[in-house]
């Protein structure tokens, strides 16, 4: 039996939807049984668990401290494999709370990998669409690029990890598209699909997070975007890798490819 944490968020439901799809039997957890906040859930939702794929909630910022709770309650509980969904970069700022997170899972003593996704193209879906449908890429990024993947693809190769664990243990797989575009490179696939003009425009960092703001997002995560697109801009999420491929065996899906499979979306 396998526990899908952060089952009802983008990257969860995701792996979720997958591991149903191959008929392989999972648990998803809701916050009416499962509560990170609250230590004593983690023991009943352990039980009869064999695997986790384990991902953080948005912005928590002192996950690992809870992390670390629940996984003792998994050595317990006789847990086999853990999972890690971290952040690319993660084991280049070993400070932060992933990449504390990181460090506990490796260091537990239950077997383990852990895959790094890059920024994922459903983004300009959960994020963007509504600037897209209007013409325009609104993020703070200048000329910088990034190797977007899509979620499927994370899932793809979370699921073919957690199927054989045994062939990934002690693995750790950073995972990206196999091109690393601009966002003025995503504006014109984006004209050419979608069959109108998309421009980008490239606000400051601080006129990206007052328009979110003018959202009535909450401060909390119009900061962690702020920080998020502040590391594209300086270059940081840059680098494409092979090891999708290594793990499934496949190419990842392409932009324009995501963009023609999610048209009636953006229209």
């Amino acid at each position: 039996m396998i526990l899908v944490t952060g089952s009802t968020g983008t990257f969860g439901s995701t792996v979720l939807n997958k591991l149903q799809e191959r008929k392989i039997e999972n648990r998803k957890v809701s916050r009416d049984i499962f509560d990170w906040n609250k230590p004593e859930t983690f023991e009943s939702i352990l039980k009869g668990i064999e695997k986790v794929f384990l991902i953080a909630p948005p912005n928590f910022v002192d996950f690992d401290k809870k992390v670390e709770v629940f996984i003792n309650e998994a050595k317990k509980s006789n847990v086999k494999f853990i999972l890690f969904s971290s952040l690319y970069g993660a084991d280049k700022t070993q400070e932060n709370s992933f990449g504390k997170t990181e460090r506990i899972v490796s260091e537990c003593g239950i077997d383990y990998a852990i895959v790094r996704p890059n920024f994922i193209f459903q983004n300009f879906i959960n994020y963007d669409i509504e600037a897209i449908k209007s013409g325009k890429i609104y993020l703070p990024t200048k000329n910088s690029k990034t190797a977007y993947i899509d979620v499927n693809d994370v899932a793809i190769a979370s699921c073919t990890i957690l199927e054989n664990p045994e062939n990934h243990l002690s693995k750790e797989y950073t995972l990206t598209g196999s091109e690393s575009l601009s966002h003025e490179q995503f504006a014109e696939i984006f004209s050419n699909v979608l069959e109108k003009e998309v421009i980008n425009i490239a606000p400051s960092n601080d006129e990206y997070k007052d328009t979110l703001l003018s959202y009535n997002l909450p401060q909390e995560l119009v900061n962690f975007m702020g920080y998020l697109y502040s590391a594209i801009e300086a270059g940081n999420f840059t680098n494409t890798t092979n090891d999708y491929e290594l793990v499934t065996g496949k190419k990842p899906i392409t932009a324009k490819e995501f963009i023609e499979l999610n048209r009636s979306e953006f229209i």
